[in-house]
């Protein structure tokens, strides 16, 4: 399965081998695109951590998200299977961009409006 939430608009939680959870709302194609990055319920994959990162639980405004496509290179979206690279918003005062990558996507659902965080957990209400 694959992605892009800069084309298709609502809301996508991407689960990564390391546990992260980032939800990914673009219900809005108008509006900006955002990323909240939370901790709760994924577990790790073998010889994977997680980390904290700073701003985790925050709605940050993502720029760009690309995964690595064996054929193209970087490719817009996401894909199961593939790394994600995310380019946001600054959060550094002295940087342009901030760049995340992630360990390989394991799972992406669509999320209803019902799913809501609060803290560093999702919920399914």
């Amino acid at each position: 399965m694959s992605v892009d939430p800069f084309t298709s608009p609502g809301r996508w939680l991407v689960v990564t081998g390391s546990g992260a959870q980032h939800l990914l709302d673009s219900r809005d194609l108008d509006g900006p695109v955002t990323v909240t990055r939370v901790s709760g319920g994924g577990q790790p994959g073998p010889d994977l951590r997680f980390a904290d990162l700073r701003r985790d639980g925050a709605a940050l405004r993502v720029l760009a998200v690309e995964h690595r496509d064996p054929e193209w290179g970087l490719v817009a979206g996401i894909a199961v299977g593939a790394d994600m690279y995310l380019t946001l918003e600054p959060l550094a005062v002295d940087a342009t961009v901030t760049v995340r990558r992630t360990t390989p996507v394991r799972t992406i659902t669509a999320c209803p409006d019902a799913v809501r965080l609060t803290g560093e957990q999702v919920h399914h209400d």
